[in-house]
């Protein structure tokens, strides 16, 4: 396969890449829930006529209660998911690396052909997913140090919010230019099967020419899924699933996967840029 020239990249070229990544991630996310959702059922929860929203109502009450009576059972099953938590990043990585990969080439894409190449690409693009995570991590833990090492004052706690706030943001913001920076060195990775160091190289090249897209190029795509996600839980309060009437669930689901493939596509949209922005020298 060839790569496609920077005008030609484009999400509406693999529709079905990005259907079936979603799929993958409704498939990971059941099995992950299921178990939970089984044992939490098994409470009693699921007799209720508003079914797990109970829940979360009278600020929890109940949630605390099924945590106390079955922690036990909780813990054990927590435990027995790390594992398939652990195959669900590395999951995540794969089915990223598959995106952009197919956003990237040319011609129809077979699959044995689309996985060889992403796999081959997966290494490094999980050592750079770790560093990454890593890195964002050290932010956080650096921020947390630094808001409590901040000077209350009992006669202005108004002040002291506001800058403890202030201070989460700048975090907040670092971390989220951290990934943007990582994704364009993925992009750099898959389009130029580069070196992690060239990748990076790369990355650093644009952020000193295009320094907000190469930060915070995915802001487009992140408002407008969020958006969505936002609509979809209103319209999943409005429909409400506890009241009589099996469209009500199908309609939930609808929303819901509705939601999931939307998220893949923004993510696919906002690859598409990134892998735009290393297609040539900035």
């Amino acid at each position: 396969m060839t790569a496609l020239a920077p005008g030609q990249i484009g999400v509406r070229r693999r529709p079905l890449l990005i259907s079936s990544v979603a799929f993958l991630r409704v498939l990971a996310g059941l099995c992950l829930a299921w178990p939970l959702s089984a044992l939490i059922a098994q409470s009693g929860v699921g007799l209720r006529p508003g079914g797990d929203r109970a829940l979360f109502e009278s600020g929890g009450y109940l949630l605390l209660e099924v945590v106390r009576l079955r922690g036990a059972e909780l813990e054990a099953v927590a435990r027995g998911l790390v594992p398939l938590l652990a195959l669900g990043l590395l999951l995540t990585a794969a089915c990223n690396a598959a995106l952009l990969v197919g956003l990237n080439e040319q011609g129809r894409l077979a699959p044995r052909e689309l996985l060889s190449r992403a796999s081959a690409r997966l290494p490094r693009l999980v050592v750079l997913g770790g560093g990454t995570a890593l890195g964002q991590l050290l932010l956080i833990i650096a921020g947390a140090i630094a808001v409590s090492a901040l000077p209350s004052s009992l006669a202005q706690p108004v002040t002291t919010s506001c800058a403890e706030l202030a201070l989460w943001l700048v975090v907040a913001l670092a971390a989220s230019a951290l990934g943007g920076l990582s994704d364009i060195a993925k992009a750099s990775l898959v389009r130029h099967d580069s070196r992690l160091a060239d990748g990076l190289a790369r990355a650093f090249k644009c952020l000193r020419h295009l320094p907000f897209r190469a930060t915070f190029g995915w802001l487009p795509y992140a408002a407008a899924f969020g958006a969505l996600a936002l609509l979809s839980a209103e319209l999943t309060e409005l429909v409400d699933v506890s009241r009589p009437g099996a469209w009500r669930v199908a309609a939930v689901f609808a929303l819901h996967q509705l939601v999931v493939l939307t998220s893949v596509t923004a993510r696919a949209a906002w690859y598409a840029r990134a892998l735009r922005l290393v297609a040539t020298d900035v």
